[in-house]
């Protein structure tokens, strides 16, 4: 388990399912809660690499732009793989989907609720998640 990240800092880790679907307009919810954030400057949005990944590999190419200016923003921060020691523990959460170890093991060490229609899944992996179900 990820020791815990000391910031005082309030956010949000989206996971790919909260991407792609603010990303489409699938949901109303996913899109709103991102544009507050931004729009407040008070709240980071962290997005997994491998979320980021996936949420590209599965949208439309037109709706790409919209990810990729996301990314850009001030306020939103991709959690990168940049070492051994963290693939390793991403890795030891146990989970098949490597985005789906990555997202939880963002929101564990920052201690941030994860948006996600995915919270069954995730509480399989760690059951100390805080899920933010999207509806």
């Amino acid at each position: 388990m990820p020791a815990a990240h000391t910031s005082r800092a309030f956010g949000r880790v989206l996971d790919t399912s909260a991407l792609a679907q603010a990303t489409t307009g699938k949901s109303i919810y996913a899109r709103t809660l991102i544009e507050l954030a931004l729009a407040s400057g008070a709240n980071t949005l962290l997005i997994p690499v491998t979320a980021y990944i996936q949420a590209l590999a599965e949208i439309p190419q037109d709706f790409r732009w919209t990810l990729m200016l996301l990314t850009t923003s001030p306020g939103v921060h991709l959690d990168l793989i940049d070492d051994r020691e963290k693939a390793h523990e991403i890795a030891d959460l146990g989970a098949a989907d490597p985005a789906l170890a990555h997202v939880a093991w963002c929101a564990l060490q920052y201690g941030w609720p994860l948006v996600t229609d995915r919270g069954p899944e995730l509480l399989q992996i760690s059951p100390d998640l805080h899920i933010e179900a999207l509806p």
